[in-house]
């Protein structure tokens, strides 16, 4: 027995007079336009795509101050190595903090050369022609003699104690060597016309001791210093000299001072 072309398997039929049953369709492919596949649920996403790496974050912020450098470099390479294998943002953050780590380096190395320079000129300078201090030994005239001043008179009459000194100039000295004496005060003569000697010596004597008197009484050596004073010569009133200069000495004769008075 045959079949005719086209009639289904015995039994399936349709009946006579039945519509015939339609074929399943097969699924459209998306025309132009059409949306691609809808992503999948996050679950399915990489776990560091959208974190930013936290050393990244903390190499930058390190980076900013130069005391961390070290620190900052360190933190930025590890930062690019997890940041390739976990897929994270801040790779421009870390680059940056290991720039920034670099940079303070340099100028930290180029400052420390420089200040070192410097210091060698310095020294060089300072070996090639020695300064010239306020304390170098300096003949002055004895009526430019200045409060504060240490002296020698070569003359030895400075050492001489509750007298007068007549001298043309003297040396000023470093107060913490050897010294004849320390001015302590000065005054000008109110007289128009050159007194006597024995005058002169009663105004310079009355006229320091109410200077300086209480101010010797003040230091710890007090009991070893005596008041000398210079007032001026013939010569020196003729251009115009009136002043009274009173000095600290030894109470001892030919002895010296070694440091500056308590005064």
């Amino acid at each position: 027995m045959t079949y005719p072309p086209g009639s289904g398997f015995p039994g399936n039929d349709p009946a006579p007079g039945a519509a015939p049953q339609p074929a399943y369709p097969e699924p459209p492919y998306p025309g132009p336009g059409d949306p691609g596949p809808l992503p999948g649920p996050a679950s399915h996403r990489p776990a560091g795509a959208t974190t930013t790496n936290g050393l990244a974050i903390a190499s930058l912020v390190t980076g900013v101050f130069g005391c961390f450098g070290i620190i900052s470099l360190i933190l930025g390479a590890i930062a690019l190595k997890q940041i390739k294998d976990r897929g994270q943002k801040g790779r421009g953050l870390a680059i940056a903090g290991i720039v920034l780590s670099l940079l303070w380096g340099v100028i930290g190395g180029a400052s420390y050369l420089f200040i070192k320079s410097l210091d060698k000129d310095d020294l060089a300078k300072s070996l090639a022609s020695p300064r010239v201090t306020s304390t170098k030994p300096k003949d002055v005239r004895a009526n430019n003699m200045r409060v504060g001043d240490c002296i020698n008179d070569n003359s030895g009459a400075s050492t001489a104690t509750d007298g007068p000194v007549k001298v043309e100039s003297v040396k000023v000295v470093p107060c913490n060597a050897p010294h004849d004496g320390e001015v302590l005060a000065t005054f000008r003569l109110a007289m128009a016309t050159l007194p006597s000697e024995s005058q002169m010596s009663k105004v310079a004597s009355a006229g320091c001791q109410q200077r300086i008197g209480r101010r010797l009484s003040r230091d710890p050596a007090r009991a070893n210093l005596a008041t000398s004073y210079y007032f001026p010569t013939t010569q020196s009133w003729a251009s115009g000299d009136r002043m009274i200069t009173c000095v600290a000495v030894h109470a001892r004769e030919g002895a010296k001072l070694t440091r500056k008075l308590r005064t």
